[in-house]
């Protein structure tokens, strides 16, 4: 566990290598109601709110520049219209706004383990080393060999000014975590299947997950325009290169981590064709490539983190 103190308050952050979260149940509070529960989805130019509870279903995106992310929180917590004051939240970090790393894990008691990361860490993130908040996580394996751990760092300067906001809001924040971690609720089957995320904005995910667990993640640059590629496209090889990606995820899937033979893939992607994106990849494929159909609420259809973010939090508890 470690203990951040920031203006005399003391902030416990620890991950369990088998929970979902990163950063989690940062600043946590006994809330005096669930019924009102938020997901705050912040990426480098954008801010998204969603609010939920009763007859309320409300979401809102706005753009953002500078890390002036208080700004946007503030707009669209008055467009909401809600009176958040208790309310449960789950915050998501875009890319951009975290860092990984990967080091060997420390032969330390539980409890000394994030002390002991913070160290190496240091050299291998472009953080501050007085500005670092972080965290760690464990990928699902069967291998009994495996012996790297997973470092989540990200700047206090960014990440303060918001939790500092939610607090004076009355905001309760139940947890922080970041987008390839809450990709792992997408899938719950025992079976391990590749998915491949992408939205406007961020880069592809390619994440390997069994059972809601996070068991490998890439992220993949040079596809920022997926969502608008087509037939064209697809048939002059712009897929290839993240087929490859594909590949090399399903491969170190079975040879390191010990799984079992990746089932399928399953695209999520806002895309203008995506029924010749599912069959151009799927001819490089021997398993099913499909297009992953969603149990979302259509108002989230648009904005996938923010359901991932509270269905995140209602797994938590």
């Amino acid at each position: 566990m470690l203990v951040l103190i920031l203006d005399n308050k003391y902030y416990l952050m620890h991950t369990s290598s088998r929970e979902n979260t990163v950063l989690s149940k940062l600043l946590k509070r006994k809330s005096d109601s669930d019924s009102i529960k938020v997901s705050l989805i912040i990426q480098t130019a954008s801010v998204t709110l969603a609010v939920v509870g009763g007859d309320t279903v409300f979401i809102k995106q706005l753009p953002c520049a500078n890390n002036d992310f208080c700004t946007a929180i503030r707009q669209l917590v008055l467009d909401s219209d809600v009176e958040l004051a208790q309310a449960q939240c789950q915050i998501v970090l875009g890319h951009g706004l975290f860092q990984l790393a990967q080091l060997d894990k420390p032969n330390v008691p539980e409890n000394e383990i994030a002390q002991a990361l913070l160290w190496g860490a240091k050299d291998l993130v472009a953080i501050a080393s007085d500005n670092i908040l972080l965290d760690y996580f464990e990928y699902l394996s069967n291998n009994p060999n495996g012996s790297k751990i997973n470092v989540v760092a990200c700047d206090q300067a960014v990440v303060k000014p918001v939790t500092d906001l939610l607090l004076e809001l009355a905001i309760d924040i139940k947890g922080i975590s970041i987008v390839d971690i809450v990709l792992s609720q997408l899938h719950k089957e025992e079976a391990p299947k590749v998915v491949v995320f992408h939205l406007p904005g961020i880069n592809v995910v390619v994440a390997i997950i069994k059972q809601g667990q996070l068991c490998f993640s890439r992220n993949v640059k040079g596809y920022d325009n997926l969502h608008q590629m087509s037939y064209d496209d697809f048939q002059a090889g712009m897929l290839n290169n993240l087929g490859l990606e594909i590949q090399r995820c399903i491969d170190f899937s079975v040879g390191q981590l010990k799984l079992e033979p990746v089932k399928g893939v399953a695209l999520v992607v806002q895309s203008l064709d995506g029924e010749h994106m599912v069959s151009a990849l799927q001819e490089l494929f021997d398993i099913e490539v499909e297009m992953l159909e969603t149990s979302f609420d259509p108002a989230f259809d648009r904005y996938p983190l923010s359901a991932l973010a509270l269905a995140e939090m209602e797994y938590l508890g």
